[in-house]
């Protein structure tokens, strides 16, 4: 038999038999074998063998799982992976999901200094404290209006280091935009439903910028 059934294209090595370069496929790590393909596809590298296993035989490489459909497959990853069912990125843990999800959400909170737009109430918070906003105000205006603020009492940090606490949990911020991102990232039970201290101060807020 011609050795040149025995070659391995990719390493550029010959072989003395068919059975000598099928162990030297199976063991170099220069070949990617699909463990569930009859022909034994060998793949350029891991990704491309992941993305075959995933795409072709609904496999989750991390589990090491067969499903019987691609839907399977997803459901799988949304509940067990926290992968994000828009982008199908995966994360560590379900608080980083919900974080990233907002990154898909519309910009329909309007600044209440200026017409920037923003995802959510935290970051229009941070805006304004970074002093950014064309309307002048900055850290300090936001953070004095947040303790004169009539219900301020339910969120006012009495220490000498943080200004503000959750309501619910007691954490302290340092500023409220970091309040209201604690909020939003439901750490806690604190939400921001109409009858919340947090957002009778936003109304506040609105009405002194």
């Amino acid at each position: 038999m011609s050795n040149r059934h025995a070659y391995c294209q990719r390493c550029q090595r010959s072989f003395d038999s068919l059975s000598a370069k099928r162990q030297h496929v199976l063991a170099s790590s220069r070949h990617h074998i699909c463990p569930e393909c009859p022909q034994e596809l060998d793949f350029d590298t891991d990704d491309d063998l992941d993305h075959h296993l995933k795409t072709i035989h609904h496999c989750c490489t991390e589990c090491q799982r067969l499903f019987n459909s691609a839907s399977q497959l997803t459901q799988h990853d949304i509940s067990q992976h926290n992968m994000c069912d828009i982008c199908e990125r995966c994360f560590e843990n379900p608080t980083n999901l919900r974080n990233h999800r907002r990154s898909h959400e519309a910009k329909n909170v309007i600044c209440f200094g200026c017409s920037k737009k923003f995802r959510s109430s935290s970051a229009m918070l941070l805006h304004l404290e970074t002093g950014y906003c064309e309307s002048g105000v900055d850290e300090e205006e936001v953070t004095s209006l947040a303790l004169q603020c009539y219900h301020s009492k339910h969120y006012t940090c009495y220490d000498d280091e943080y200004d503000f606490k959750c309501p619910t949990c007691d954490t302290p911020f340092a500023a409220i935009s970091g309040l209201f991102q604690h909020v939003e990232s439901h750490a806690c039970n604190e939400d921001l439903t109409e009858q919340s201290s947090l957002v009778k101060f936003l109304r506040f807020l609105y009405t002194q910028i």
